[in-house]
């Protein structure tokens, strides 16, 4: 799921830019008669808004041809006054700024991608930076807890061991001692971070892009485009800010509407369908390694042999049939691996890590305290293992081979989300599961490849029929994000996040 969403950040973006685009309180009713009746009694000139800050930008140390800047925004939205931290922002400024059409926000996905994942490196080509700056100031951010906004620190001797990925359903006991590391664990989190450890939901994040917003486009509303888990955090924004909205693509989408089991669930049987397809593309086209042969069985073999291929081959699913990182290559590396060289595999594992490259232990352990503060946040602790395994059984009749990946004790360590990941997190969820309270919106799209193994399609239908009047937009294509995978996804969002009103109410990618 959007474990997977972070490591295609860093995994796709070099070969998809080879591909065809050369790419959300209610007050008490009393209360808020006193605050209206105080409101009233202000002098004109205490309602006059705040002035937008002023923003200090320089090059970035860490993303080339990239400026960055801090802006202050508080741990806890509903106590703007409280405590605050730095969240830093990064822009690619518009090739010409007496031209340009505003600001294009990029909502990072992950959760746990930031400013270099998004508009660094190759995922620069792959995300269309250059080509969209040529209109906009193209603008990302660290999300909190993230890169340098106030990274999440945890104790270094506190992460669980990596555990061997298993299938079958933990004891009651077994499932409590994961329960029990893990809550140690996110004891020295919060011991570690304070305060910002309990505020790493999708509404708090909501809460900073309108801060973004305020900060860099006060007069205008937000155009943004979110994928993955960002598409989440735009979602959440829309219910929050809806008003705000200029144009919104929500991409890859996580659907919120679910429980943590179901968003599981669906995942899992959405990398099935993925090397199902994978598996028959091979069997059709001659140039596959392993033309001819029982894939799936190869597959077995590899991960017997060298069990990295199992959590490496889930994760390149990602990038589809993308020639250098999706399943040509993962059919050349598992040949290889069955000869016995693992040369290929070994550099495909480095470069899906997800593991932080941070100096700082404390920072690296974080990684593990920043997943779980998000996904627990937003989906709520598990602990009814009964509940839970009644949807396993389901993953594990209907796709036996990547069933271990519900049950994984040490998920970040594998590239993924699991039923254990909130086990044993303290807090109630700032942000669970419900559908969007959302009036119409035509100036939200709603994309998906049609094909997603991380982020299913259905995700994506679930959310459009949840905002009337909305956009949809579906691309024929495997992999991870319509936006990056395919050109002609690619200009149809554009041309939307341009003018909304330009694109039909569906529209359908054949490429």
């Amino acid at each position: 799921m959007e474990l997977e969403a972070a490591t295609v950040r860093a995994i796709t973006a070099r070969g998809l830019a080879r591909r065809r685009a050369n790419f959300r309180s209610g007050a008490l009713v009393p209360m808020l008669l006193d605050a209206l009746l105080a409101f009233a009694c202000l002098p004109v000139a205490a309602l006059t808004p705040p002035a937008a800050p002023v923003l200090q930008w320089s090059a970035c140390p860490d993303v080339p041809k990239t400026e960055c800047a801090s802006l202050d925004v508080p741990v806890d939205p509903a106590r703007p006054d409280g405590a605050k931290f730095a969240l830093r922002l990064g822009r690619v400024p518009a090739a010409n700024a007496a031209e340009k059409k505003g600001m294009l926000l990029i909502l990072p996905g992950g959760p746990g991608a930031g400013i270099v994942e998004t508009i660094g490196g190759e995922s620069r080509k792959g995300f269309h930076i250059e080509e969209i700056a040529q209109q906009y100031d193209v603008v990302t951010f660290d999300p909190r807890g993230i890169g340098k906004s106030s990274p999440i620190l945890c104790a270094p001797n506190a992460v669980p061991p990596v555990a061997a990925p298993v299938a079958t359903l933990p004891s009651p006991a077994g499932f409590q001692a994961i329960a029990d590391a893990n809550a140690a664990l996110y004891r020295s989190c919060f011991a570690a971070t304070g305060e910002l450890m309990a505020h790493l939901s999708a509404v708090d994040t909501a809460n900073d892009i309108e801060r973004i917003r305020q900060a860099l486009t006060p007069n205008d509303g937000l155009v943004a485009y979110g994928g993955s888990y960002g598409s989440l955090y735009g979602a959440t924004y829309l219910e929050l800010y809806g008003d705000h909205v200029k144009a919104l693509v929500l991409d890859a989408v996580v659907d919120h509407s679910v429980d943590f089991a179901t968003l599981l669930t669906n995942n899992v049987l959405s990398v099935k369908d993925a090397f199902d397809r994978f598996t028959q593309w091979c069997a059709r086209d001659s140039t596959c390694a392993l033309h001819g042969q029982d894939l799936g069985a190869v597959f077995d073999a590899a991960v017997t042999a060298a069990p990295a291929a199992r959590t490496v081959v889930i994760q390149l699913l990602a990038a589809g049939s993308d020639p250098e990182l999706g399943w040509p290559a993962i059919a050349k590396m598992l040949a290889q691996v069955r000869r016995g060289d693992s040369s290929t595999l070994d550099a495909m594992s480095r470069t899906t890590a997800l593991g932080s490259t941070a100096l700082d232990p404390r920072i690296v352990a974080g990684k593990n305290g920043l997943f779980a503060g998000v996904f627990c946040s937003d989906f709520a602790p598990q602990g009814d293992l009964a509940a839970l395994s009644a949807a396993a059984a389901a993953v594990a009749a209907q796709a036996p081979r990547f069933a271990w990946k519900f049950w994984d004790a040490t998920p970040l360590a594998h590239g993924t989300a699991s039923a254990t990941l909130c086990a044993g997190w303290p807090n109630a969820a700032i942000n669970p599961p419900h559908r969007l309270k959302v009036g119409p919106h035509p100036n939200v799209m709603v994309a998906s490849p049609a094909n997603d193994p991380a982020t299913p399609l259905a995700n994506a239908l679930s959310l459009w029929l949840q905002i009337p009047q909305a956009r949809l937009l579906i691309a024929d294509v495997d992999g991870h994000q319509s936006w990056p995978l395919s050109a002609c996804a690619f200009k149809a969002e554009l041309r939307f996040l341009n003018d909304p009103t330009s694109v039909p109410i569906t529209t359908l990618c054949p490429n």
